[in-house]
């Protein structure tokens, strides 16, 4: 099994390191700053401890934008502010890039530069222990950061207020139901948050894990306790929601398949009706914006490119159909993103350091860019390691 699962190490924080303030970011421009013409993927790089800047093209090809840029610093002996970046959020106006640091426990936030490149030297504050994934509001007044913790209790949530610069404020923990939270979703009426759990340790023999619904409220904090509204197989680690705030998605790792659920008006989740769909060693998902279609990672080991992404048709009823091209031939996957006019999909390959880069066609068809997959130009992308920053509305084709 991939290293998506790989385990955090100690993160424990050199002193001298601990003692040296972080260089604070600029002030964020009022106007985003202009991305190349089909906007900037960020890839997270786990072992490089790093974040490259990718310019999309108008055929979905990946272009790196410069050397990658650090998350904060990290030592051979894994220890330092930087180490093991994986999960990462960009602010809706495209000025501030967040990433969480696993094995630091720390929160990275970048300025975006010229065309959308990372500023070096970005603002480093603590998270819970262990943090996977980040997830903003889409107003970007409220970051979500998952901790796994120690793995001898529940994790928690960390929920940052965010200041018209793109600052972080003060850290607020909520507790999670089980233990090692890895994704959470927002519906779109930013009134629900959505959890999956998922450890590296679980078996067929393990039992299943819950979703979490944690009620939002309206200054950002979330209503305690969650309530655990489906099931779902275990190892749960990626979790989707559709546009329109009407269907969620889970992946089960271990039983090796795709659980859908119906939203309710409460936020309640309730089964779709057939079979949920094989994908091997599935992880990371993504619904197209126009709610047509889902694509699914699948992240085995193999030096072939068996068929790492796997395409469906989502029926009225939430039910899935394999597309015709199902699964496209490409390396084993972990995450999946989709850019917001629904052109192109990107997903990226953990051991190879690399990214796949497809057009979305009629069916949910995929076709592979001209020169995919590209290198990342860093080492290890892991689950939730991509992003993108789009085109602002307003920039001349």
């Amino acid at each position: 099994m991939s290293s998506v699962f790989m385990r955090a190490g100690p993160a424990v924080l050199a002193a001298a390191l601990l003692c040296v303030p972080a260089l604070a970011p600029t002030r964020a421009a009022a106007d985003p700053v202009l991305p190349p013409s089909g906007g900037v993927l960020y890839v997270t790089n786990a072992v490089s401890g790093d974040v490259s800047s990718m310019a999309i093209g108008p055929r979905g090809e990946l272009t790196l934008m410069g050397p990658p840029v650090s998350t904060g610093g990290c030592t051979l002996e894994r220890t330092g502010p930087g180490c093991t970046p994986r999960g990462i959020a960009v602010a809706p106006n495209g000025a501030t890039v967040y990433v969480v640091n696993s094995d630091s426990s720390t929160l990275a936030v970048f300025r975006v530069g010229a065309r959308g490149t990372l500023q070096p030297n970005p603002l480093i504050l603590d998270t819970g222990k262990e943090p996977w994934g980040a997830t903003l509001t889409a107003d970007g007044r409220t970051l979500y950061v998952t901790e796994t913790g120690d793995g001898t209790r529940n994790g928690t949530i960390s929920a940052y207020h965010i200041g018209l610069d793109g600052t972080p404020g003060p850290r607020r923990a909520f507790d999670t139901n089980s233990d090692h939270p890895k994704q959470t979703v927002l519906s779109p009426d930013g009134r629900s948050l959505y959890l999956s759990y998922a450890d590296a340790e679980e078996t067929e023999e393990s039992p299943q894990r819950v979703i979490t619904r944690f009620a939002v409220l309206p200054d950002g904090s979330l209503e305690e306790p969650g309530q655990d509204v489906a099931k779902v197989g275990p190892a749960s680690y990626g979790i989707t929601i559709s546009p329109d705030g009407g269907l969620v998605y889970a992946t089960s790792n271990i039983a090796q398949n795709v659980w859908g659920f119906r939203v309710g008006k409460d936020g309640s989740l309730t089964p779709v009706p057939g079979l949920r769909p094989f994908v091997p060693d599935a992880v990371g998902l993504k619904v197209t914006p126009d709610g047509q279609h889902l694509y699914v990672c699948a992240n085995f080991d193999t030096d072939a490119p068996l068929g790492g992404l796997y395409g469906f048709t989502i029926r009225a009823d939430g039910s899935l159909t394999p597309t015709a091209d199902s699964p496209v031939p490409s390396f084993g996957t972990s995450s999946v993103v989709i850019t917001p006019d629904g052109r192109d999909a990107f997903a990226n390959v953990q051991d190879k350091n690399l990214v796949h880069a497809f057009a979305i066609g009629s069916g949910g068809r995929l076709k592979e860019a001209p020169g995919s997959p590209f290198k990342t130009g860093g080492s290890h992308p892991l689950f939730q390691s991509l992003a993108i920053r789009p085109v602002p509305a307003n920039t001349p084709q």
